[in-house]
């Protein structure tokens, strides 16, 4: 099967599976990436969420930093704080902490990501994550994706949410087809299903259509 075709499977397969969400949106991303020496590095990220159903609202603004060092051959510790600006409602404060382990295969690149991260702020209780998540990504011709070439992306991430001493967990999955605009340069375009809140109340299923440009100085 052509690589083109498979995407197209995925897209269409969590389409189908979040035909029954709560919500349908856009959520449009810019991530700036910065090298330093010692291998440090820096990430900023600007996030929108737009609902495509019912008033059709503009939901919220995310605004983060991460700083990251790697710390080993294919690990990284990276520590950060995102701004969240919800349309209507008080401002929200996180706290990100993440350890990244990426092993580049003879064909794809597969990475593990573990995170926490604490949200506080506003009238609302805090909450406290622990997630994971898997991801592949696939150069659709050759062994890398070369500048106007296409990459395959899928992940599968878990996320453990305690609020109020309620638990929850949520499942996502996301696929992406990916075009390499120059060497510094991406853009990802694809679905982030995300489905929750079926542990002690009625299931919440959400469908982001995600628009990703990357670019590295």
């Amino acid at each position: 099967m052509k690589g083109y075709q498979l995407i197209v499977l995925i897209l269409i397969s969590f389409l189908v599976r979040g035909q029954g969400s709560a919500e349908l949106g856009l959520m449009p991303s810019l991530n700036l990436n910065k090298k330093f020496p010692k291998d440090w590095a820096i990430n900023f990220k600007a996030e929108g969420r737009q609902a495509l159903q019912d008033e059709k609202d503009y939901l919220q603004t995310d605004l983060s930093m991460l700083t990251s060092r790697k710390v080993g051959f294919n690990s990284t510790l990276a520590l950060g704080y995102l701004l969240r600006v919800p349309k209507g409602k008080n401002l929200r404060n996180r706290l990100i902490q993440q350890y990244i382990l990426v092993n580049r295969l003879s064909s794809f690149k597969l990475s593990h990501r573990f995170g926490t991260d604490q949200t506080f702020g506003g009238q609302e209780e805090a909450v406290f994550r622990f997630r994971y998540r898997i991801a592949a990504e696939l150069p659709l011709s050759g062994q890398s994706a070369d500048p106007h070439e296409f990459f395959l992306k899928i992940s599968n991430e878990y996320v453990s949410r305690l609020e109020d001493s309620a638990y929850d967990l949520e499942l996502r999955g996301l696929g992406f087809l990916g075009y390499v605009l120059n060497p510094r340069a991406k853009l990802e375009l694809g679905l982030d299903y995300r489905i929750s809140s079926f542990l002690h109340q009625a299931t919440r299923q959400r469908s982001w259509l995600a628009v990703n440009l990357y670019q590295s100085f």
